[in-house]
This record gives C-alpha cells, sequence and structure tokens, in this order.
C-alpha cells in the first residue's frame, strides 16, 4: 500500500512477475503491473537484479567498438599513448592468462571459481547487445541440460554463470550463436507481452485510437497506458493480424533490443574464428563482469566492497603485483 517511488518503464518492462530487484535499499519481488504501477513485495530471494537507468545504456558505437579491439590487439599506432601505457599492467597480464582480443575472433573464457562455472564472452558490441545476445545463449542453454544460467553484461562481454559446468569447444559455440530462428527464442526469453503493450502506447496516441487530451489539459501517462492496453488486449484477442500490434513488436526489437547490433554479431562470429581458453583465475577482462555480477547477490556477512577488494588482493597476488587489479 505504500508508494516506494519510480523507476524506468523498460526496465519494469523486461522483468517479469516473481522477478527480483533492488530498489532504494531494498529487496523487492515483481507482484504485478498495471496501467503506470508496479505491485512488488518484499522477497528473500538470493538473486535479483540491479535497476539500470537509459542514460547508462548508451552503447558504444561501431567505429569506437572497433578501435578499441585493434587496440587491445596491438594493431594500432595509438599504441605508444598514455592511455595505453597505463593499461599496460593489465593488458600484459590478460595477455598472459588468457589471451588479448583480436579483431577476427570472438574471445571466450572458461574459469572456475568456488561459487561455480563462469563463461565470458567479449564481442565488443555495447551492454545492449550483450543483454540480448547473453539471454540468447543462456536459453539456449537451458534447452541442452537442465541449470540455471544468470547473465551480466557490459559494453566489452557478457557472462553466462551456472554452478553446473557447461562444455565448451569451437562447434558448440558457434551453435549458440547461430542466427537462426534468434527473434523467436530472444523475444522467448524476455518478457516480450509486457514490452510491446508499453510500446503500443506511442503507437495508438499516433494512430488516433487514444485521445491525449486538450491543449493544457492532457491526460496523463498512467490514464494513456490504461486507454492504450486495453485497446492492445482487444486487437490481440479479436485481430492478432493487426499490423499495429506487429508494429510494437518491431519497435521492442529494435530499441528495446538492439536488434540491429546483436543481428550483426550472430552474422559475424560464427564466420570467424573462436579463441576458447581456460583460465585458472579470473582475467583483467572477466573480473569487472563478476564483479558486476556478484552485486546483484546478497551477502550475509561481506559488503560488495569487501567482496571485490578481497578477489582483487587475492589475483594482484596471483599476479607478483601489487596494483594492477584495483
Amino acid at each position: 500500500g505504500g508508494y516506494l517511488g519510480s523507476v524506468e518503464e523498460s526496465f519494469i518492462g523486461k522483468l517479469k512477475k516473481g522477478d527480483a530487484f533492488l530498489f532504494g535499499g531494498r529487496l523487492l519481488e515483481l507482484a504485478n503491473t498495471r496501467d503506470m504501477t508496479a505491485y512488488v513485495r518484499v522477497s528473500k530471494k538470493r538473486n535479483r537484479i540491479v535497476p539500470r537507468w537509459q542514460g547508462g545504456r548508451i552503447p558504444l558505437s561501431t567505429e569506437l567498438a572497433e578501435i578499441l579491439r585493434r587496440l587491445l590487439a596491438g594493431h594500432s599506432d595509438l599504441g605508444d599513448s598514455p592511455e595505453m601505457k597505463s593499461l599496460a599492467p593489465l593488458l600484459e597480464l590478460q595477455a598472459a592468462w588468457s589471451e588479448l582480443p583480436r579483431e577476427d575472433a570472438l574471445l571466450v573464457e572458461k574459469t572456475r571459481t568456488r561459487e561455480g562455472w563462469h563463461l565470458y564472452f567479449f564481442p565488443f558490441a555495447g551492454r545492449s547487445a550483450h543483454e540480448g545476445i547473453g539471454n540468447l545463449i543462456a536459453l539456449r542453454l537451458s534447452r541442452l541440460q537442465e541449470a540455471t544460467f544468470h547473465v551480466t553484461a557490459n559494453d566489452y562481454g557478457f557472462e553466462v554463470f551456472s554452478k553446473q559446468e557447461v562444455f565448451v569447444d569451437e562447434e558448440r559455440v558457434r551453435n549458440w550463436f547461430s542466427g537462426d530462428n534468434w527473434q523467436r527464442d530472444l523475444l522467448e526469453g524476455v518478457n516480450e507481452a509486457e514490452l510491446s503493450k508499453r510500446q503500443f502506447r506511442d503507437i495508438a496516441r499516433i494512430a488516433g485510437l487514444i485521445f491525449p487530451g486538450f491543449p493544457g489539459k492532457g491526460k496523463s501517462t498512467r490514464q494513456l497506458q490504461a486507454s492504450s492496453e486495453l485497446i492492445f488486449e482487444v486487437l490481440k484477442k479479436y485481430d492478432s493480424e493487426n499490423e499495429l500490434l506487429a508494429q510494437s513488436q518491431r519497435e521492442v526489437m529494435d530499441r528495446q533490443i538492439d536488434q540491429g547490433r546483436i543481428a550483426s554479431a550472430l552474422e559475424s562470429i560464427p564466420r570467424g574464428s573462436i579463441l576458447i581458453r581456460e583460465t585458472d583465475r579470473l582475467t583483467p577482462l572477466a573480473f569487472p563482469l563478476w564483479a558486476e555480477r556478484i552485486r546483484a547477490q546478497t551477502l550475509s556477512s561481506e559488503t560488495w566492497e569487501t567482496r571485490v577488494r578481497g578477489m582483487a588482493e587475492q589475483l594482484n597476488q596471483a599476479a607478483g603485483r601489487s596494483r594492477v587489479y584495483v
């Protein structure tokens, strides 16, 4: 019955009933969404999602991603810049423990820790595309073996974590990144119906199906959402082939899931080389993804900062240096 605050509509739209997320220092579980209100209850689930704001989801441009890969591969004249010199210890460690990313190859790292098994992929396609590809691969893996998979992404790559071991070879990775029916699989892995409902609001307004109000007396977003949801449900029930419904799904794929980048990655990765490396510990590229994932987990006695600092110290000792991981 209480009001907790506001969160971005695009974030809530991707959640399913029962999903847990962190908000205002509280661990909440989504019970239902209606109009522009998300109804939640306190949760005790271990795994949770950390909300992300749209301003922090701006992906790397294609040009910047290509330049980063050339820099990391050592094929750029900018290799002697102050920035690259400061990164040199990390890059040396990455090359020693695993491999540096290449322009024409996908780097895959498999690591085992006391938590479980980690698969790290580094396509350099941007956070939003990595979230989509990670969910796609997790769904395909779940069809092959009974296990729970958790996906974490940043601008450079993504992690698929499981308590059970996942066997990796070049043929398997190519199949995971197959472009066959990827749109259908990806929509199965996200809350497509809820996302389409919210995207339909703008479509219905532009099509003249809902009245936004007179100048100076416009209707609230909540009122518009209630009207558009009613029309959406009627069309879906009695006219499922309606072009406006198809348009809402297309806009979800383009705006919410970054369809273009995902399609490009799924087209190029299976044709290139696959570099699979089994590592004894977290590499410099994998460490930020690990830290991001444990932020979303409930820890009984250690804070996130304490655990990240402790892991960094262990990796520094393994590297024989005092300040590589920060």
